[in-house]
């Protein structure tokens, strides 16, 4: 991990869930996780999320965190904390979530 990183792990949850959130919009868009995943890599998401929606992603970040605690509460497997998320009900897993307060 890199240094500063590791010094601000706050920073790296911003940039964990920012990822994921990436991830959220582009299977928004109809792609595969594996097309998302590759999208995300390319680095393509604020023309995407633009082209899509007409609006910034740093615009699309903050509806997403504004509307995650109206998404349903769903149990960690192993923690059995309750989040609340955007998930993938095919696959059974959560794509974005942040704990329940």
């Amino acid at each position: 991990m890199p240094f500063f990183l590791e010094n601000n792990p706050f920073l790296f949850i911003l940039m964990s869930i920012e990822w994921d959130i990436e991830e959220l919009a582009y299977r928004a868009m109809g792609k595969t996780e594996e097309e998302a995943e590759k999208a995300i890599s390319d680095g393509d998401i604020d023309e995407a999320i633009f082209e899509k929606y007409e609006i910034s992603f740093k615009q699309y970040l903050q509806i997403v965190k504004d509307l995650l605690p109206f998404t349903p509460l769903v149990q960690g497997g192993i923690s059995g904390e309750l989040f609340h998320a955007f998930v993938d009900v095919k696959q059974q897993r959560a794509i974005v979530k942040v704990e329940a307060t």
